[in-house]
């Protein structure tokens, strides 16, 4: 089929003032190409109804995808190196980006704020990628049917061919102040790290214990929502935690506990331990015991 650019067929019918409207278009993109909610979303579909060039595997140092629009055809570019799932949802992002590329004076900073994931473009283009694999319509009731838990976020992910914590994160955006995804990490917190003195520096007092504190299992960084409450970057953990436990032996462990983030408030922990470049890491689900 001759390329129609999918965005400019879009936006001749709908005006984009809002992250509602990014996700509208995902709609958009899915009923054109006939493909329902059903999982998992078949994207080669959407790129043969559009006449858009498939997807081509190239190396992307340091980057998961790109696309290039200067040519009659954009050409969408991802990196070889990552997973399928990974792979997925890149091309799912860069489909978003087809739309934003095609906003009359850009995109509204406005819709949402910074996140982890830096800018608010980066977030409404994932936002956007999240609602065209995993649709609401489906993704919503399964939720509801399996139960939010980390096992639901595994089934979900295998279903609907993404990655565990984009499964993950889609529980917490469809469940707001009821469910968090945290990533902790073993570390020093920066200020602890300017106190060290330098190897290389002479001590006054040889004798004094080291000076750089003990390392603590520490928040890296946290996704969606959870009783209003705010969870700080380089929190720590207490080490009777099931989140510790998990670190330190090195298996799944869950519960629930008090969290350390608010006065008395309670959670139910589910806690799988990583490895990532040999360093063990932890992520968590956090969700509420009355869902």
């Amino acid at each position: 089929m001759p390329y129609q650019n999918p965005a400019k067929l879009f936006l001749a019918n709908q005006n984009v003032v809002s992250l509602s409207d990014v996700i509208k278009y995902t709609i958009f993109l899915r009923e054109s190409a006939g493909i329902n909610a059903s999982p998992p979303v078949d994207l080669l579909k959407i790129y043969n109804h559009f006449g858009i060039p498939h997807p081509k595997l190239v190396t992307l140092p340091g980057q998961e995808g790109a696309t290039v629009f200067n040519s009659d055809k954009p050409q969408i570019l991802i990196h070889q190196g990552d997973k399928l799932t990974r792979r997925r949802f890149t091309e799912s992002h860069e489909l978003i980006e087809f739309l934003i590329h095609e906003l009359p004076g850009g995109f509204r900073s406005d819709w949402l704020k910074e996140t982890i994931f830096g800018t608010n473009k980066e977030r409404i283009c994932l936002a956007g990628a999240a609602n065209l694999l995993m649709p609401k319509e489906s993704f919503l009731p399964e939720t509801q049917r399996l139960g939010v838990s980390f096992e639901t976020g595994k089934q979900l992910a295998e279903l609907y061919q993404v990655s565990l914590i984009a499964a993950l994160f889609r529980i917490a955006d469809l469940f707001p102040g009821q469910a968090v995804v945290v990533f902790w990490r073993m570390k020093n917190t920066k200020a602890e790290l300017k106190r060290k003195i330098p190897d290389h520096q002479i001590r006054m007092f040889p004798d004094r214990p080291p000076d750089l504190a003990v390392p603590k299992l520490r928040v890296e960084w946290a996704y969606g929502e959870y009783k209003n409450c705010f969870i700080p970057k380089n929190k720590s953990i207490p080490d009777n935690s099931s989140v510790y436990s998990a670190w330190k032996l090195e298996r799944f462990t869950g519960g629930e506990e008090l969290l350390p983030f608010g006065r008395g408030l309670k959670g139910y922990l589910e806690n799988l331990p990583l490895s990532i470049g040999g360093e063990r890491r932890v992520l968590t689900f956090i969700r509420s015991v009355t869902i």
